[in-house]
Formats: C-alpha cells, structure tokens, sequence
C-alpha cells in the first residue's frame, strides 16, 4: 500500500513538472521531491532490515560491551521506533528488546513501522545520536549495525 502511495506521488511530480506550472510550484516541488526521495531510501532500509538473518541479530545482542557505534545506531532506530530515549541508553534494555519475538520483535517493528507516527523531536534525537557515523565506519565494526 505505502509504495503504491509513493508510485502514486511520483507520477503528481512528474505531472506538475510536465504541467508547466513549475515556476508557481517550485517550492513545493522541491519539497515534495525530497520526501519522496527520503520515503524511498526508508523503503531500502525497511527491505534490508527484513533481509538480516537470526545470525546478524544474535552477533549484535551477544555485544556485552557494543562498539560505541552499534549503540549509537540501535540507540537512534529504537527512539525512531518510540522507545523512550532514557530507556535505549543502557545497552542491557536494548539487549532485552532485541530478544523479544512475535509482534514486538525488532524486525517486525521496522517492517510495520508507519512513518507518519514519528515526532520531529524523535527524528531530532536520532538524527543527533548518529549524525557523527558513517556507513564504511559501520561496516568495518558490525555489517549487521550498518543496516540499522
């Protein structure tokens, strides 16, 4: 349903692009183009998160003391997902979400997640907590944690 709303998007773009009514919907446009840019790349990591096996999650939950990097990453996914901030900063309670099965397993958080429920603020505080890493810095300490 969700990639049908933003093939749905994509074809208004490009109609107000081929419409001629780019100049009194230039702003717009580019904000629209931009969300839609963001929706897709959050349709990759969805696709990618489904993708990592039990033995990618059981590598990150078996970190007694986690590269500060793999924190950081499940830190900020968590707070995305509506964990409270407090909560996700003890390694111990993300270990206790990451074992959690069925319909509070992590990967079924991602693959149900609605983006229309994050708050700025939380986008805020994720953004912060990762806003210094890197993917290559990632995938050199944990392929698994470079999804997330």
């Amino acid at each position: 349903k969700q990639w049908y709303q933003r093939r749905v998007r994509g074809r208004a773009i490009n109609e107000v692009t081929a419409s001629g009514f780019l100049k009194e919907l230039g702003i717009e446009l580019d904000q629209a183009q931009g969300l839609l840019s963001k929706l897709e790349r959050l349709d990759l990591i969805k696709k990618a998160v489904m993708e990592l096996t039990n033995n990618n999650i059981a590598e990150i939950k078996s970190y007694t003391a986690p590269p500060i990097q793999v924190h950081k990453v499940l830190m900020a996914l968590l707070i995305v997902l509506g964990e409270e901030p407090e909560v996700v900063r003890d390694w111990f309670e993300i270990q206790v979400i990451l074992v959690k099965t069925g319909r509070y397993s992590l990967k079924r958080r991602v693959q149900e997640y609605n983006h229309a429920n994050l708050s700025i603020g939380n986008a805020r505080r994720a953004a912060t907590i990762i806003n210094d890493l890197s993917p290559e810095e990632l995938n050199t300490i944990s392929k698994a944690a470079k999804v997330f």
